[in-house]
């Protein structure tokens, strides 16, 4: 379970997040939604470690974060990384680099993590894709490699910004239920995300924000007025044409 107590989080002056206090149970399928500077990726990112903790608690499992982090993998997969495609790597290269802290200086990595590789590539759907420079992938080929090296390292949460970025409507679909296995699988999974009409086909657990939050167990319960009530008169269902 990740737990979120009495969190806040500003910029100088600014308040980027306020007064947060939210639990995710193990197994869910959770979907933050909000308008552009709600803090979506500033949470993720304070959960993650890779922002400093202002004010709150954040524990994983009952252990402070940064304690667990420090002991466990974390699967994430950023918003739009790039790479510069001109780079000699393969597509498998890529995924073993979700390896690379379990690595020694100058250590090369063994039979066991190539093999490790392998079946996080053949779990996403890219291992035929494994000796492919990365300038020859598609969008949606690469978003499967990265989600690979998202999981190879074994996290059981794995954690998602706008995944659907770069992606075709298809490509979309077909990636949300891999994400759906791999839910299913045991992963717990928070994705954030602006396609509600696609929220609500795959996700379990609704976290709405806004700088301050207000969730629902259930996706079902998304509609237009707790959309406009909670996000103001300007925001507005979106199904997503890509």
């Amino acid at each position: 379970m990740i737990s979120i107590s009495e969190l806040n989080y500003r910029i100088g002056e600014h308040a980027i997040l306020q007064d947060i206090n939210l639990d995710i149970a193990e197994g869910e399928f959770a979907a933050i939604i909000g308008p552009n500077g709600a803090g979506k990726s500033t949470l993720i990112k304070l959960i993650l470690g890779l922002l400093p903790l202002q004010e709150g608690r954040i524990e994983i499992d009952g252990v402070p974060h940064l304690n667990w982090l420090k002991h466990h993998p974390m699967g994430y997969l950023p918003q739009d990384e790039k790479f510069d495609r001109r780079f000699p790597a393969t597509a498998k290269d890529i995924v073993l680099m979700g390896l690379a802290a379990e690595l020694k200086p100058a250590q090369r990595f063994s039979t066991s993590q190539k093999e490790r590789a392998r079946e996080a590539m053949q779990q996403t759907g890219c291992w035929e894709q494994a000796k492919k420079p990365i300038g020859a992938l598609s969008g949606g080929e690469m978003q499967r490699v990265m989600l690979a090296r998202a999981i190879v390292g074994g996290s059981k949460y794995l954690f998602l910004d706008e995944p659907e970025a770069s992606v075709d409507q298809a490509g979309v679909k077909n990636f949300f239920v891999l994400l759906k296995e791999l839910n299913q699988q045991g992963r717990t999974i928070i994705t954030i995300s602006h396609d509600l009409h696609t929220l609500t086909s795959f996700c379990s657990f609704l976290i709405c924000l806004n700088k301050t939050l207000h969730c629902h167990d259930k996706t079902e319960l998304i509609n237009a007025d707790i959309v406009h009530d909670f996000f103001g008169e300007t925001t507005k269902i979106v199904h997503k044409s890509y």
